[in-house]
Order: C-alpha cells, then structure tokens, then sequence
C-alpha cells in the first residue's frame, strides 16, 4: 500500500514547501528570467561579422535543488502532517455476534473470514518488511501495542472530561484534538464533566483481556527515505462512567466543591470502541503512539470497496484506490 500514499497529505507539503521557497528567492528568479532574454555582446560592432555563427545565448546553470530528504529534514515537527488518513485495505473484523449469518449469507460469510485471513498474513508479512528491511533494527513492538492503546484511550476521554487541551493535543492527532477541543469549547462555563472507567469487560473477542489487537499495519512513505506510518486498531470493551454537574461561582470565581450542584445523574454503559493509533517515522526518526481516531468494522457493504473487491490485479486494485483517494470516483 506504499504507493497509496504518493497522493496523501506528506508528500504534498514538501512539494509545495519547495515550490514556496523557489518563489520567494530573488536571485533564482532573477537569473531565471535573465535566461530567457537576448543577450548582448560587450565588444566592438565591427567584431560581429568574425563571431558569425557563434551563438549568442548562453545558458545558465541552475543550481542544484535539494533533496526530498534534505526538505524532509527542514520541514519542522509541527509542519508535519498527522492526519494521513486511515491506510486503505485496512480490514477491521466484527463481532462475531455481528457476522452474517453461515446459513443465511454463506457467501457473504466465508468471503469475509477469507480476507480476514489473507490481509492478516500480508499485514504481518508487511510489518516485517518494514521493521527488519526497509527500516533495518526497527522493534516490531508487538508487546505494548495494546498497553498504549489502554493508556491512550484512558489518558484521551479524562483530558476530554477535564477540558485539557495541551494533554489532548499531545495524545491526539491534530484533527482529532481540534474536534475534541472545539467541542469543549461549546461546554457551557458552570458546568463540569467527568469520566471514568470502571472495568474492562474481558470476553472471548477480547481474549478475556478487554482490548483486542484486529490490525496492525505499516508502510513506508514514497519519495521520502527512512520514513513511513504505522497504524493499530484496537477493539476495546469497557464498562464507563460520565457525568455531569453545574457549579455555582461567586464574583468568578469557583466555590468549593461541596458547593457543586448535580445536574444529571452519573451514567453507566458498556461500550465496544474500535480505536486507531499511529507512530508516524520522519526521516528516521519516530514520534510518539497517538489516537487517529475510531474506525468502524468492516461489513459486508464495505465489500465492494477497491481495497476488497474482487477479481481486480494489483495495479487495478492500486490504481482504483489512488482515484477513490483523490476523489475521482
């Protein structure tokens, strides 16, 4: 899926960063519009009948642009794009209470089991390549996976309920934490929201642990060396806690909390979430795990989608992704 990025947001800002400072360098375009005008001799007139044939133009060497690499390296961390977009082909496996039914939908059925196995042996196959070949010593972190996923989850919903946009900003990807904060913004001031998790709820789809790895999936990012994108989603069931209350100020200021007056009771539920986290790798160097976002499961609808359709080649399949990305189709 490598080249299903050579669209994507990455690669855009560097090209664009160095059409920006081509444009913005006097002496470049200086020499490049002196390039295209006539050029005079300095010498007498009657020595231009012993230069007949001579050309008078005379080219001027551009200097050397840099590298992708070399712009990859310059582009600072906060001009670095996070969102890229789920990786297409991603397949995100149901509850099995949610899978069509053998009997009733058996084609529909077993096609689903098929690419559940066929993309789970090539997403493994590919996040060796990208660990032990493309990017040589990188550790394929399959043990933390899902204790940062936990961490990430837990660390998001309190910063959320607490309305801390530095902690949701540094947990989050961009456009998930200006979502987030925007609607923090649209809170009423007197009131207060609290979270919580009260357990995991560990069943078989968990393997009795409560979070789940249904994807993991990494890909280098073209035209740009040392540098890629992996993505895990996680199935999480959990039992939460959120509330609400109003505070009263006094002169602006918030009175103790045993002055905090209930404004809905405390709500319990469970809740199955399928949550995407993603290391992004910059010119060999990697940031940290963040929250994407949730994703939904793959169902039978989704079958007809470029990434799973079938009887298309490698190309076609590629190409059709390419178009969907760019909004051809």
């Amino acid at each position: 899926m490598a080249s299903s990025l050579a669209k994507g947001p990455l690669v855009s800002t560097l090209r664009s960063n160095n059409v920006l400072s081509q444009r913005s360098s006097g002496p470049l375009a200086f020499v490049s519009a002196a390039s295209q005008c006539r050029q005079f001799s300095n010498s007498p007139q009657h020595g231009m009948g012993n230069m007949r044939g001579v050309p008078q133009n005379f080219s001027v060497k551009q200097p050397a642009q840099p590298s992708t690499k070399t712009r990859g390296r310059e582009l600072s961390r906060a001009d670095l794009p996070q969102d890229i977009g789920l990786l297409p082909g991603t397949y995100v496996r149901q509850l099995w209470r949610d899978m069509p039914s053998i009997f009733h939908q058996p084609a529909e059925r077993l096609r689903l089991e098929w690419l559940w196995l066929k993309t789970g042996f090539q997403n493994f196959l590919g996040l060796l390549a990208y660990c032990k070949w493309v990017n040589k010593g990188l550790p394929l972190r399959l043990k933390e996976r899902r204790q940062v996923a936990g961490e990430l989850h837990q660390r998001m919903y309190t910063a959320f309920a607490d309305g801390n946009l530095p902690l949701l900003r540094k947990t989050c990807c961009t456009g998930l934490a200006n979502n987030l904060g925007t609607r923090i913004s649209t809170r009423p001031k007197d009131e207060k929201v609290t979270w919580h998790l009260d357990k995991y709820i560990r069943s078989p789809s968990t393997f009795l642990t409560g979070i789940r790895v249904v994807s993991d999936r990494a890909t280098q990012i073209p035209e740009l060396p040392d540098s890629g994108v992996r993505q895990v989603v996680v199935r999480i069931t959990s039992r939460q806690s959120t509330g609400k209350s109003k505070v009263r100020t006094q002169r602006g200021q918030q009175t103790p909390a045993n002055e905090v007056e209930e404004a809905a009771p405390v709500k319990q539920q469970d809740c199955t979430e399928y949550i995407v986290i993603q290391k992004l790798r910059w010119v060999g160097e990697e940031t940290d795990w963040k929250v994407w976002g949730h994703t939904s499961p793959t169902t039978v609808d989704n079958l007809n989608d470029p990434a799973f359709a079938a009887g298309l080649t490698m190309r076609e399949r590629m190409e059709a992704i390419q178009d969907q990305m760019a909004g051809k189709k």
